[in-house]
């Protein structure tokens, strides 16, 4: 609109007031009769001609009004799209398993009421919460070309990870058993999809033991991703996943870990290495021993480990064993996959040393673990049957025997005690004796975990393809990591894909490991983009995926996109740091994380607060207002288990929204030309222009009237095939979007002359012919015409004007589709037209009625031609 507008306000104008004023000049020169009134013939009728541009100085207003309308709306929308709790569904004509499908949708409507009551508090109040004044938040969301990620956890993935294999020992090797993907409808259905998998029961069960110890065989749905319940939970993502689907899929109840009491929970680290793991020290209530279960870091636990079990018989943890697991620790997390391993170690003790454990403390011990691998030089290199694999120094099995043979000796030779009185009386604390508890461990196994796609995410992405919006994913993770996550969400993981944002570390660093990645030569380092954008090609601004991202690169990026015509929207994370990339977007989304973050367990909220930041009431929790404060720049906020499609559905309002507001603008614009251009040929013509009240009426409540009613067509879901245009072309081609505004008037400015000549010859007294008109009225002046040819004028320029109304009115009955025609989308759908078409005639009629009562207006010597010209000209 703006385009258009600069257009004509650049060019059209000053064309017809030129031409207007140069007219004038040469008929007030050539057949103009009173020469003192050069003024007003020259300048008079110059500013009656541009007089309809005047006009328009009112539109302003309405467009601001239609924009606030627009924005009310979404906001409207997004907000009962939430609160539904019905699924989004294909409409019925459609087949889902069609690529070219339009998304699903949900069937909910909004209220007028809703809409105006929104709007009246966006112009009394301070909108904070959608900032809809500064975002421009329809017109924003109508033009959104790029919708980009840039957290994953709560975001576009699950907020915790969930558990996707067990690796067990097996004899001299290991086996991989897959989950079986959870089923909500039938709880106890198996959870390890591998056939004949109860053969490794005998090594699963101390395993799930250690997971029930750990997580507790909660209440929570058994086949739901979920935190764990207790409090202690380690500083990696993996020690969040409750792990009570393993324990149950085993066999292990709530009543079995009754049989157990929990002396001594313990946090073991190793701060050199920015790695944990959780110890647990638990007595059987029968027997009354003592059994360590620990679970957390791999290299960590393969530390401590001096053998493993296979099922049925303790062996020794060897170099080559060892360096197996490692190496399968380290292809996962080329996978982006998650671990933690899981280890076991009875714990005999003398009866006189419980008090060593202090089972009343809540908090948890601390001990840290001491790992000299600082000299890489003293890695070693071990090979299986897979390749060679650099075992860490502090993994390797003459250091773990150098760590036992450093520990004291048991003096006590019955063998049934691990620790003799003199080596408790050395130990003397608790923290030391937990800490060579931990060691001499017997390894179990691992379990991977991964971070799945949140529901209907990847259908959203696919849908995002149809609608012409390109999805980007800001990883901070390595390129490896990141493909594999983008491959579960549907992103293209081959050539060209992944571009790496992070600055190269050395001359040889090119940061790519695919061979084609390096043939491809892709920029690394966010500082090469506008370069290569410059001399190469546009390869940064299709891919859909970039690894290695700081914040700093991120918004970089951004900027590079808006710089190339996208216009972005971001989602991200409420409770990260985002704001500062929020601000840089044209249009932010904060994502609630985790489900209900605002509700304090101490604070009884209001009903109608569910917890959520985005419904109204007071923040009262840390969690709540630290996300208001990141989420400052976000006209838009999602709740946890929002489904994305809300987001799709809103875009798909705003895209209809935004263009019923351009065909409004563009009616007022082309009415205001036409009524201009009738009225610079009319001055060609000879003939006085319409007067300015008539075009203030017209201009001022005929085509607004109209115009308003194009912003109540029905919403058409096929907007979401069609193709947004970049930021940079608003309107491609100039050239032929003119001819086609010509085509679409140019009927009404000739139809509107053809009645008004016609109309004013049959009214005039004598009727005289049609090339007498410009002789008469050129050479005289209004007030030197008589009373009757001032009555025809009058009523001939109260004719043109009834049929511009009629014709403007039939010219927006095809303005409410771009793509249809009048059969494919009949325009009596839009009720808010027909009455408001109805309404305008009524009051222009009432109006031409009004003007023409008290004259002395020949109606009847009006000619039949000239009313088939007005009515059925345009049909």
């Amino acid at each position: 609109m703006r385009a258009v507008a600069r257009v004509i306000s650049t060019r059209v104008l000053p064309f017809i007031a030129s031409a207007s004023l140069a007219s004038n000049i040469v008929i007030f020169g050539v057949v103009y009769k009173y020469r003192h009134m050069g003024v007003e013939a020259i300048l008079g009728q110059t500013t009656s001609s541009i007089f309809p541009f005047a006009c328009a100085l009112l539109w302003p207003i309405l467009w601001v009004a239609a924009r606030t309308y627009a924005s009310a709306n979404s906001v409207v929308l997004f907000d009962a799209l939430q609160r539904s709790k019905t699924e989004y569904e294909d409409m019925a004509d459609i087949d889902e398993f069609d690529v070219d499908a339009l998304p699903p949708t949900k069937d909910v409507r909004v209220g007028i009421r809703d809409v105006v009551a929104h709007m009246r508090w966006m112009w009394t109040m301070c909108d904070h919460r959608n900032l809809s004044r500064s975002s421009n938040l329809a017109e924003t969301l109508g033009a959104i070309t790029v919708i980009c990620s840039i957290d994953k956890e709560g975001t576009i993935a699950e907020p915790v990870c969930t558990p996707e294999q067990i690796v067990v020992p097996d004899e001299q090797d290991y086996a991989v058993l897959d989950l079986a993907e959870p089923d909500l409808a039938e709880p106890q259905s198996g959870f390890i999809a591998d056939i004949g998998w109860q053969r490794f029961l005998p090594v699963l069960r101390p395993l799930a033991l250690a997971c029930a110890h750990d997580s507790g065989v909660c209440a929570m749905a058994p086949n739901s991703a979920h935190r764990r319940a207790r409090a202690l939970r380690g500083p990696t993502a993996t020690q969040t996943a409750c792990l009570c689907r393993v324990a149950r899929g085993v066999g292990f109840t709530s009543s079995d870990l009754a049989n157990y009491h929990v002396e001594r929970v313990a946090m073991v680290t190793a701060p050199k290495r920015s790695a944990s793991f959780v110890a647990t020290v638990v007595r059987t209530t029968d027997a009354q021993s003592l059994h360590v279960l620990s679970d957390g870091n791999v290299e960590l636990i393969l530390g401590a480990c001096l053998d493993y079990f296979d099922g049925t018989r303790v062996c020794a943890l060897d170099d080559r064993t060892v360096a197996m697991y490692y190496a399968l620790y380290l292809n996962a997390l080329q996978q982006d996959l998650q671990c933690l391993a899981y280890a076991y170690r009875p714990l005999r003790l003398p009866p006189n040393v419980e008090w060593l454990f202090d089972s009343s403390s809540k908090v948890p011990a601390r001990v840290e673990l001491r790992v000299d691998d600082e000299d890489e030089s003293q890695d070693q290199v071990v090979d299986d049957e897979f390749g060679s694999v650099d075992l860490p120094a502090h993994l390797t099995q003459a250091a773990r025997l150098a760590q036992l043979r450093a520990k004291p000796r048991v003096t006590d030779t019955s063998g049934d005690v691990d620790y003799s009185p003199d080596m408790l009386t050395h130990l003397a604390t608790e923290e030391n004796l937990l800490r060579d508890a931990v060691t001499e461990q017997i390894f179990l196994g691992l379990i991977t975990f991964t971070y799945e796609p949140k529901t209907d995410v990847c259908d959203f992405i696919e849908d995002l393809d149809i609608a012409g919006i390109r999805f980007v994913y800001f990883s901070a993770s390595g390129g490896r990591q990141s493909k594999s996550f983008a491959d579960r969400l549907g992103l293209e993981t081959d050539w060209n894909t992944c571009i790496l944002l992070s600055s190269a570390d050395g001359a040889q660093d090119i940061g790519y490991v695919e061979d084609h990645d390096i043939k491809a030569r892709l920029p690394r380092g966010i500082h090469n983009i506008r370069e290569h954008l410059r001399d190469v090609d546009d390869i940064p601004l299709q891919v859909s995926l970039f690894a290695e991202c700081t914040p700093s690169a991120t918004r970089e990026m951004i900027e590079i996109f808006q710089e190339n015509g996208e216009v972005v929207c971001c989602m991200g994370s409420a409770l990260a740091a985002n704001t500062l990339t929020f601000a840089v977007c044209d249009l932010a989304v904060g994502v609630e994380p985790i489900p209900h973050f605002n509700r304090a367990k101490d604070v009884l909220l209001d009903h109608e607060n569910d917890g959520s930041m985005s419904t109204p009431g007071a923040l009262v929790t840390q969690y709540a207002l630290g996300a208001a404060l990141t989420c400052i720049p976000c006209p838009l906020f999602l709740q946890h288990d929002t489904s994305l499609y809300t987001l799709m559905q809103v875009v798909s309002e705003a895209r209809w929204m935004v263009g019923c507001m351009q065909q409004a603008g563009l009616l007022l614009l082309l009415a205001c030309v036409s009524l201009a251009l009738v009225n610079l040929i009319a001055a060609w013509c000879l003939l006085p222009a319409l007067p300015g009240f008539m075009a203030m009426w017209v201009l001022w409540i005929a085509v607004p009237v109209l115009s308003a009613t194009l912003l109540f067509v029905p919403h058409d879901e096929s907007i979401m095939s069609t193709m947004p245009l970049k930021n940079h072309a608003h309107v491609s081609d100039m050239s032929r979007f003119s001819v086609y505004a010509v085509i679409r008037m140019a009927p009404v400015v000739a139809l509107t002359l053809v009645v008004y000549t016609s109309a004013l010859q049959s009214m005039l007294p004598l009727s005289p012919p049609l090339h007498s008109l410009s002789s008469t009225f050129s050479r005289l002046d209004w007030l030197h015409l008589t009373q009757d040819q001032q009555w025809a004028l009058l009523g001939a320029q109260t004719y043109a004007m009834v049929a511009f109304v009629f014709h403007a009115i039939c010219v927006s009955s095809t303005m409410m589709q771009r793509t249809r025609t009048l059969v494919e989308f009949v325009p009596v759908r839009n009720k808010v037209w027909v009455c408001g078409s109805f309404a305008c005639l009524a009051l222009t009629f009432a109006f031409a009625a009004l003007l023409l009562a008290f004259g002395r207006v020949r109606v009847d010597r009006v000619p039949w031609y000239t009313y088939a010209v007005a009515f059925a000209g345009p049909l």
